[in-house]
């Protein structure tokens, strides 16, 4: 296997002028295999020479004209094996460069060996006597150098695993699979190279660009979806700073609505929980309001008004139907209550009517809250799934927020499902405390924080430059279906 030094030592350059000499030779390759032709194997293509000499000298002449094409075909596809291998090699050296960087900025030391070890020298009074005194702090230390130790490791044997198949495709390029029917010569020229090097091709892409979609170690789903979008906009624009400001604005974005939504859900609830304590109204779901408002207008509509002339078919497709509400009936203090489409529990309804109807009642708008909240709280849940004790630990106001944000998911999609006293409950007490974890999660982003992320925005956005316009450019390009 390659050691980290072979790696940080080799010089990938000559490999990219190897690829030019390979390429130099197809071209004189072509040179030759026209002269063959047009002089040597043109004198049996005439009626001058007849006879079996002339069919057997036809044969070996077309054969060896065959073996001038193989060769280029052979020394193409080499180059472009060594043009792709340098392209891999560059590129993998600079990701161990850059973890070799990213290493020393954490406290690390680095050897020219590969070794990684706890910068003492650089390191705090305070820290030095902490990791003297201090077993927890001791053992951060020591997992941070290993966890830093097997990533260099990963660099290193990504490097490792380019080379080896580096060596297969030359083994395979240089072996004569067997041409067109010219071809009579067994261990000539490679005719079929070139199919090695369109395998090489696909395998360099995969290496280079597929391998960076896998999840890494210690990487919540959500952290991991949030780095595919950062590097995705990285390479759709070329540029790093964009990539870097748009995560920047991305997750305060996201922050600021999930606590916007936490919020707002909570006194949305509350309200209407406190409607249904004092003043006996029933609780309706969440995001039924305009459904109520416009079937009220619509029972009220004067006759040839604009809303009395709306199909009643579409406007209950849209806000839900009160008459398949009715399959979710019951009995309250000793009569039949009769709820409309916004306060039907929609459980009830399919027991009674059936999904059909459950799905009537619901309507559009109150539907597609019941489907995003499934799937937000199936997300949450995958989200969660990819938690392990010691990422907890090392974060647990952020597993505290993707928790509770969960919880709160789930409880938001039982009140829209089935609005009552219960679920407006839970809604209102998972509200509280995911709003509160966020804030826990962000503190770093309130008060004198934010301050500092507008500068840091400001900096960023300023050392951006045209690299920003281009990058942006580029970025409209290739959203731009029309394009």
């Amino acid at each position: 296997m390659l050691t980290y030094r072979e790696v940080m030592t080799t010089d990938f350059g000559k490999l990219s002028a190897a690829a030019d000499t390979w390429k130099s030779m197809a071209e004189e390759f072509a040179k030759v295999e026209k002269r063959y032709r047009d002089s040597v194997q043109k004198v049996t293509l005439g009626d001058a020479w007849q006879g079996e000499s002339a069919n057997a000298a036809s044969m070996n002449f077309a054969a060896t004209q065959y073996e001038y094409q193989a060769a280029q075909t052979q020394a193409k596809a080499t180059a472009t094996l060594l043009s792709n291998a340098h392209a891999q090699f560059v590129e993998l050296k600079k990701q161990l460069e850059t973890a070799r960087a990213n290493a020393i900025k954490a406290g690390m030391k680095v050897s020219e060996q590969g070794n990684v070890a706890f910068d003492l020298e650089r390191a705090t009074e305070g820290e030095r006597n902490a990791l003297r005194h201090d077993p927890d702090y001791a053992k951060s230390v020591r997992e941070s150098e290993q966890s830093w130790a097997d990533y260099i490791k990963s660099c290193v044997k990504a490097v490792d695993d380019a080379d080896k198949d580096f060596q297969k495709d030359l083994e395979a390029v240089v072996k004569d699979s067997g041409g067109d029917k010219n071809d009579e010569t067994a261990g000539g020229f490679n005719g079929n190279a070139d199919k090695v090097a369109t395998a090489d091709d696909q395998q360099k892409q995969e290496r280079m660009e597929l391998a960076s979609l896998a999840m890494r170690d210690g990487e919540t789903l959500d952290d991991y979806l949030q780095r595919l979008q950062k590097e995705g906009v990285e390479k759709i624009t070329g540029s790093k700073r964009l990539a870097e400001l748009f995560a920047a604005v991305q997750k305060g974005t996201i922050t600021a609505s999930a606590f916007a939504a936490a919020v707002g859900g909570t006194l949305g609830s509350s309200w209407k929980l406190f409607k249904y304590l004092k003043q006996g109204k029933d609780i309706t779901a969440p995001g039924t309001f305009l459904s109520t408002f416009i079937n009220n207008r619509m029972g009220g509509a004067a006759p040839g008004s604009l809303l009395s002339r709306l199909p009643p078919g579409m406007v209950n497709a849209i806000t839900g139907s009160d008459e398949a509400a009715m399959f979710g009936g019951f009995m309250r203090n000793g009569s039949f209550f009769m709820p409309s489409a916004a306060e039907a529990n929609l459980v009830k309804v399919a027991q009674n009517g059936g999904l059909a109807n459950a799905a009537k009642a619901a309507g559009w708008i109150r539907g597609a809250g019941v489907v995003g909240g499934v799937a937000a709280t199936a997300y949450g849940v995958a989200n969660l799934a990819t938690y392990d004790a010691d990422m907890i630990k090392a974060n647990p106001s952020k597993f505290a927020s993707d928790l509770s944000g969960t919880a709160f998911s789930a409880s938001m999609t039982a009140l829209t499902v089935a609005p009552n006293p219960v679920t407006a409950g839970l809604a209102i007490g998972t509200g509280v405390v995911y709003a509160g974890c966020l804030i826990w999660d962000n503190h770093e982003a309130i008060g004198d924080g934010i301050e500092k992320a507008g500068d840091w925005i400001g900096d960023k956005a300023s050392d951006v430059g045209d690299g920003i316009a281009d990058g942006a450019k580029k970025l409209g390009s290739a959203l731009n279906p029309f394009d």
